[in-house]
């Protein structure tokens, strides 16, 4: 074949290496890559570039064969763990044909045809996955175009490999092509001899046995034509592979006030890159906070406001309902969170919603469209109520059908002064109050639930790798109108849902020494990484990474947040990025794989509340 006819059906860049398993013969190799053309005459050459994508090392073979299938040329490499090499391949060689790739570890890699004078290069694409049935979105044959198609059979047993050619209109064009191809053989079909003067519509391909094809379109044919595009053959019953659905699996709502406290709204920001954001949703008042289900989030609308709102996430601005949670007497109920039964799919027929401002836990049918049904059943945790008469119930998890739920107990009569904390565990099956001491060995006490050793909670999470429960305290902070000092009596504690034995993570130190100050937010992100917000004044914060398995904090506070900054909130996506609100109407995501730093800043005008992050699915 002259260097013209190869410019004629390579063309441009088609591929690179495309790298994964193929269940092979063991016998031959774990890994197999086949690439549909080789060539080593008329100054035209094969390079090669491997890569050994495993820790262990790679033992390689490279096997050239003809257009008939016979075997020309067999050379092996042996790369070293995360290794490479690049050569010329077949140089001795004068012939034309296909070969593959046979290796013990997986590879990523470059293939690609070059001219002795180096006046062209192209690459070659190589695929893992052998079709009997192909399409070619896209041939021409005439005075302009010329479509080229290499046919490449890897396989031990000949095969008949029929083309028919599609029209634009959909219909089958009368006469097909069939080309024999030996056992490992190749050939470059001839289409002119079955579309001769069309310049649009596809080709069908079908074989009685593995195949691996690719084309090239061009319009060489044209004086001082130099356009050219790689065409790759797809397997039209295999969507899955072939269709990659848009990167749109998470959205965050996010809760967001004014500097002032006078107004907040509601944004909803992507959270795959670039993050496109909506702002600026129906303002409402500047207390509250978000929760999510699959793709519905809901506004909840705290202290004097007492409501709930629902959306879905396609319709961000349009409520579905609003309900409102006044307590039963008119005062305000101050609901502080949502946790849904099941959830994460948006068919949750059963939430919990603890009440802030009353002893009440509300069972909320989140599915419903009427207000008078939204409320299903209450819990009473009046026995947890301090001498304000209330046990201001919190945030909290289901883990194991159990919900774990925080309890503040703060004093409001007497400045917020933290009491003794709880955390209240609740069948969710029955919605029954489990008794905690008999496993616990707990000394006798009036109150089932699990008494923690620090005050006042803010932040609960759940860790499916650790097993554990992560709760955040704040202990108190300092209030100068008050003239209350801080009270270091947070930090993070751990619970094991099984036992509901608590244990101290991560200490917030005494009055004398206090390292991070006050803890006023917390995040995981996997079993050895996880964040806290450290508080040493108003708007004067820092963001401190820790191992939630050893409780081992960074030496240094992240290089993005070291101090003196505010930050409202912090929140973990489904990536394993951090989301940090901060005081300056922003969000800051960080990536905790490239050494915390900051990947994006998505400006909101307005300043994430705390625990005003939620993430929901597209689906």
């Amino acid at each position: 074949m002259s260097k013209t006819k190869m410019q004629v059906f390579l063309g441009m860049a088609v591929a690179l290496v495309i790298v994964g398993l193929l269940g092979l013969s063991p016998a031959r190799a774990d890994y197999a890559y086949y690439y549909p053309y080789f060539a080593s005459s008329n100054g035209e050459m094969i390079g090669l570039a491997l890569a050994n994508a495993s820790a262990d090392p790679a033992t390689v073979s490279i096997v050239i064969r003809d257009q008939d299938g016979v075997v020309q040329e067999t050379s092996n490499w042996n790369l070293p763990a995360r290794g490479q090499k690049a050569d010329v391949i077949g140089a001795d060689l004068d012939c034309k044909g296909s070969f593959l790739i046979y290796s013990n570890r997986p590879l990523t890699g470059l293939c690609f045809l070059f001219t002795n004078d180096m006046a062209t290069m192209y690459d070659i694409p190589g695929t893992q996955k052998l079709n009997t049935k192909l399409v070619f979105p896209q041939v021409a044959q005439s005075a302009n175009w010329d479509t080229g198609i290499v046919l490449s059979n890897p396989g031990d047993s000949a095969v008949d490999v029929t083309l028919k050619y599609r029209g634009t209109d959909g219909a089958l064009a009368p006469g097909t092509m069939v080309l024999h191809l030996a056992a490992g053989g190749s050939a470059v079909a001839p289409l002119a001899e079955l579309v001769s003067d069309k310049e649009d519509g596809s080709v069908e391909l079908t074989s009685s046995g593995g195949i691996v094809a690719y084309a090239v379109y061009n319009n060489f044919k044209e004086a001082g034509g130099k356009f050219s595009a790689g065409l790759a053959a797809v397997d039209p019953d295999d969507q899955d592979n072939n269709y990659t659905p848009p990167a749109v699996s998470q959205y965050a709502a996010i809760a967001a006030a004014a500097a002032d406290f006078s107004s907040g709204a509601h944004a909803l920001v992507g959270v795959e890159p670039p993050r496109p954001a909506q702002l600026n949703l129906l303002p409402a008042v500047s207390d509250m906070i978000m929760a999510a289900d699959g793709p519905y989030f809901y506004r909840i609308q705290r202290f004097m406001s007492d409501s709930i709102v629902k959306f879905a996430a396609a319709a961000p601005a349009t409520p579905i309902w609003q309900f409102s949670t006044k307590a039963g007497d008119g005062s305000s109920s101050d609901p502080h969170d949502l946790i849904f039964v099941g959830g994460g799919h948006g068919t949750s027929t059963k939430a919990y919603m603890p009440c802030y401002g009353t002893t009440k836990l509300w069972i909320v049918n989140p599915q419903t469209t009427q207000d008078g049904d939204f409320k299903t059943g209450e819990i009473d945790l009046s026995a947890y109520a301090d001498a304000d008469k209330i046990p201001e119930m919190h945030r909290g998890v289901i883990v194991d059908g159990k919900l774990f739920l925080l309890l503040q107990r703060l004093d409001r009569d007497h400045d917020f002064e933290p009491g003794q904390a709880y955390v209240a565990v609740i069948d969710v099956e029955t919605d029954q109050e489990i008794d905690t001491r008999p496993r616990r060995g707990a000394e006798e006490t009036d109150l089932k639930g699990i008494a923690l050793p620090v005050k006042n909670p803010w932040s609960i999470a759940y860790s499916s790798e650790t097993g554990k429960i992560y709760i955040q305290a704040v202990g108190r902070f300092p209030n100068s109108w008050a003239g209350t000092p801080a009270d270091y009596s947070g930090g993070i504690v751990t619970i094991d849902p099984d036992t509901y034995e608590t244990a101290m993570l991560v200490d917030d130190g005494n009055d004398e020494v206090h390292p991070y100050g006050n803890f006023s937010g917390m995040a995981l992100v996997s079993e050895t990484r996880g964040y806290f917000i450290s508080y040493a004044g108003w708007g004067n914060n820092a963001l401190w990474g820790f191992n939630p398995t050893t409780g081992k904090v960074d030496a240094t506070p992240l290089e993005a947040f070291p101090g003196g900054v505010g930050i409202t909130t912090i929140a973990a996506d489904g990536h394993g990025k951090l989301w940090v609100g901060g005081n300056k109407g922003t969000v800051t995501i960080v990536d905790p794989g490239n050494h915390d730093k900051v990947e994006q800043v998505v400006h909101l005008g307005l300043n994430p509340t705390t625990d005003g992050i939620a993430f929901g699915s597209w689906e």
